[in-house]
């Protein structure tokens, strides 16, 4: 019995862990989309990555002399993953509309408990199916708009989704083998070395100007990439990749609240019932938490 309340205790601590990094990216959604007036996406992004590199290579210090050819090809797959999500929404947002957008994006809800099946060999519980589907509902009434037509953006901003669910889970497989300092040290590195890359081929390189762009800099590169994604990685050791998504699809809620509350931004009662659907999506496994079993550990971990 105390293993199994320290097991539900590790998986609690693990979706609050998750919980708060969903509101620190509600928080700097707003943050972030006042920036973008004064700075390209990439450059934004270059500098944001190439922080949180800054950051993690400090905070890891000699571990980087136990780097291993693994570890270096999982941070690697990671990277390249996260990048591809990001560019992939940052292309398709200059060819569709916010609200769709803001609903694809979040489709890697569905995307994950589809992969996991095929990649992971782990078919996920009914609730979590179940909690899946509402969220996806909600997801909808919050984004979309009447009229909805697909266009190039649209298929970008999927093939996002579909990336980032990539990420989620070999996310899943590698927390388990590897050091999760490194792990984070190395994605923001590739993500940072790419989205520079980016920026030099598709934009001019500017340096940021105003006392604003540059916090949003320092808060989205110390607290929304080097602790939310060492943060994810820590918590996906404890519950599975479909309920990590559950709840990380909280972030459009929490950029809605922050919106209304920064940019005086304004909701319908169809994106408040959205909000309410999405909340009740992660809840609903509150019930029962689908944690990770120790089997489920892969060897290494």
């Amino acid at each position: 019995m105390p293993g199994r309340i320290d097991f539900l205790t590790r998986a609690r601590q693990a979706e609050l862990s998750l919980i708060a990094i969903t509101i620190i990216w509600g928080l700097t959604f707003s943050m972030v989309k006042e920036t973008l007036e004064v700075m390209p996406p990439f450059v934004f992004m270059s500098y944001r990555f190439a922080l949180a590199f800054l950051v993690m290579a400090a905070v890891c210090g000699k571990r980087v002399a136990r780097i291993d050819r693994g570890t270096i090809a999982a941070g690697l797959l990671l990277g390249v993953f996260l990048y591809g999500a990001y560019s992939f929404q940052t292309f398709g947002l200059q060819y569709t509309t916010a609200g769709n957008a803001g609903f694809i994006t979040g489709l890697f809800v569905v995307f994950v408990p589809i992969l996991s099946t095929v990649v992971l060999r782990k078919k996920p519980g009914r609730r979590s199916v179940f909690s899946v589907i509402v969220a996806t509902i909600g997801l909808g009434l919050l984004s979309l708009q009447p009229g909805l037509k697909v266009n190039s953006g649209d298929i970008l901003v999927l093939a996002c989704a579909f990336t980032y669910s990539l990420h989620i889970i070999y996310m899943d497989r590698f927390v388990q083998r590897y050091d999760l300092m490194l792990l984070t040290l190395l994605q923001m590195g590739v993500v940072a070395v790419l989205q520079t890359g980016s920026a030099l081929i598709f934009e001019d390189f500017v340096l940021p100007t105003g006392a604003y762009a540059w916090l949003t800099i320092v808060v989205c590169g110390v607290f929304a990439s080097a602790l939310a994604f060492f943060v994810q990685a820590w918590a996906q050791r404890e519950i599975s990749p479909v309920r990590t998504s559950v709840v990380l699809i909280m972030e459009p809620v929490f950029s809605v609240f922050f919106g209304i509350i920064l940019l005086g931004e304004t909701l319908t009662w169809r994106g408040w019932l959205g909000c309410a659907l999405m909340l009740a999506g992660m809840l609903i496994t509150e019930i029962k938490p689908e944690s990770r079993s120790r089997g489920d550990k892969w060897p290494g971990g």
